[in-house]
């Protein structure tokens, strides 16, 4: 993802993806490996955590991982409860349907032994 999009969502969820050391923040996600067109997935689900956070007193969630695996979003965290899991679930399943460049309707296809999700202006030839 671009370095400016990531700015963007450590700036909107920084109990999600960071922690405060020495009344510093530092990021706990090191970078989101997956291409810009999944950011509104990404952006939704932390959107949607951190409400159910807000309106859940005592639930705790630390996002530990972003990425792209097999052609679709993973989305790593420990804590949580049933909601926050069938969130991560549904945005995972969701983004086997988007292109990852994109982010515009997509379909999983297998490329020189990779399994990505493009659209059809993005499928490599």
């Amino acid at each position: 993802m671009s370095p400016s999009l990531e700015i963007l969502l450590h700036n909107k969820y920084p109990e999600l993806l960071g922690e405060q050391e020495d009344g510093e923040y530092r990021p706990r996600v090191w970078g989101f490996e997956h291409h810009d067109g999944w950011n509104v997935i990404v952006d939704t689900l932390c959107q949607s955590i951190q409400h159910r956070i807000k309106h859940a007193p005592g639930l705790v969630l630390k996002v530990t991982q972003v990425k792209e695996k097999f052609g679709e979003l993973r989305f790593y965290y420990s804590g949580g409860d049933d909601y926050i899991e069938g969130a991560v679930l549904f945005a995972e399943l969701l983004s086997s349907r988007i292109c990852e460049q994109c982010g515009q309707l997509g379909q999983k296809m297998k490329i020189k032994g990779w399994v990505i999700t493009r659209c059809p202006i993005h499928t490599p030839e």
